[in-house]
């Protein structure tokens, strides 16, 4: 058997061990209403990481071990405190782990070869821009200012502007690639400086109009910070120009600037930031998730102990909320450090891929990861204006956990794809060193 495949099994052992865990102890709690209908739910929730797992095991042996054990933690302290505090989003969120399992290994069969995924480029960008704009259209057409950015199908509502994100994501890792690779013949002097080509300000120009859709039209400034992080992400990496940068910071801030002046959604949220006890609509969540936060403490109250239920959203906008006051400041930490640890991990991949589609794309979902899990923490913390981001993985959010197991599943198959090569200096002998003089 695979190390990777041995690694990845323990972990999953583990995670499976702290989230039965975390669930007997809150069953036991005074205030707790988990019920023996839960067993069944849990079994489902193991079997599918232990189909996941073979899937792996099959289809990409040496894929990082890593990655999959993390993100199953998240999920099974997500599903814990859903038992806890909404027991009647079971069915719903069991379904939607369905869904993002059979995706999840669609992608590992299917994508054999990245090289396809880059083709689609192009389709994958205009759908990308059509998900991030449908939410836009949704306030127009229902005429509500601050309505919910989700379409609704029948009980089902589906959000596609996680969709939309992670098919920018595919589209700028290719539209990208080519520019890396102009920069790095530049380099070597085999190609003109890339400064004198205005054409490198398209991809900066198309970013922020883009981004200032999302900012005015939306008014949700933290779904504006995950787009210009994985986008600077991706640009540093792809192109490395300070100045360049420096102006699309700038017009990125004026968006904002303009924002805040003339849109009354973003005026609220950014009122209810500032002052949570001025704003009832936005503001009462973050103003509960204080005084729910500080009740946690070094250590938390202990699992069903908490009063996180108190807080709307609590699993889904909020859902670090519960996990931070019943695991205290520990255990917020240690999911934190899970995000950190993911995107980390995510990085490596990206520096070992041997494309410079690979590269970019394992870039751009690793920051996707990151910046949205820190998007997500940040509002109850008061470092960001209120929005409608999710926790990765540990949400209830149907949609949220689909697209990112499509995405963990890209960065599976990238890491697959990446030589395994324990001495790095045993590459050595196979490159052949050619002289300037020699013919």
């Amino acid at each position: 058997m695979n190390n990777q495949r041995i690694v990845e099994l323990t972990l999953l052992l583990l995670a499976a061990f702290i989230t039965l865990a975390t669930v007997a102890v809150a069953a036991v709690a005074e205030g707790a209403n988990i019920e023996w209908a839960a067993i069944p739910y849990l079994s489902a929730l193991l079997l599918m990481w232990g189909i996941s797992h073979l899937s792996l095991r099959k289809w990409a042996p040496t894929a990082n071990g890593l990655l999959f054990p993390i993100t199953a933690l998240l999920q099974g302290l997500g599903v814990a405190f859903v038992l806890r505090i909404d027991p009647d989003l079971l069915t719903r969120h069991l379904v939607w782990s369905l869904f993002a399992t059979v995706a999840f290994i669609a992608v590992l069969i299917g994508l054999r070869d990245l090289g396809q995924l880059r083709k689609l480029q192009t389709p994958l960008g205009l759908t990308g821009l059509v998900c991030i704009s449908i939410p836009v259209l949704l306030k127009i057409i229902r005429g509500e200012v601050n309505s919910y950015p989700s379409v609704q199908l029948g009980s089902v509502a589906i959000e596609p502007s996680h969709m939309g994100t992670l098919c920018l994501v595919i589209f700028f890792a290719g539209w990208l690639a080519s520019y890396r690779s102009r920069n790095t013949a530049e380099y070597l002097g085999e190609a003109d400086r890339l400064d004198g080509d205005p054409s490198r300000f398209i991809p900066l120009i198309g970013a922020w109009l883009l981004i200032s859709v999302v900012v005015i039209f939306q008014s949700n400034l933290s779904a504006a910070f995950v787009l210009v992080a994985i986008f600077l992400s991706m640009w540093w990496v792809a192109v490395g120009r300070p100045i360049d940068l420096a102006f699309f910071v700038a017009a990125v801030v004026g968006s904002v600037l303009l924002a805040i002046d003339n849109v009354p959604e973003f005026q609220d949220r950014f009122d209810a930031w500032t002052d949570p006890w001025s704003n009832s609509q936005f503001g009462e969540a973050i103003s509960r998730s204080s005084f729910a936060l500080a009740g946690g403490g070094l250590t938390g109250t202990g699992p069903g102990e908490g009063s996180a239920d108190w807080v709307s959203g609590a699993t889904d906008q909020f859902a670090f909320v519960p996990i931070a006051e019943e695991l205290g400041f520990m255990g917020g930490a240690a999911v934190l450090s899970s995000y950190l640890l993911l995107a980390g991990v995510g990085l490596r991949v990206a520096t070992a891929a041997r494309k410079e589609f690979e590269s970019l794309l394992a870039i751009g979902i690793a920051i996707f990861f990151g910046s949205q899990a820190w998007a997500a923490i940040a509002v109850p913390l008061r470092f960001l204006p209120p929005n409608d981001l999710s926790l990765p993985f540990v949400t209830s959010n149907g949609p949220a956990l689909f697209t990112c197991s499509i995405a963990l599943a890209l960065l599976l198959r990238i890491s697959e794809t990446v030589p395994v090569i324990p001495d790095r200096t045993q590459i050595l002998p196979r490159i052949a060193f050619k002289s300037q003089g020699a013919p």
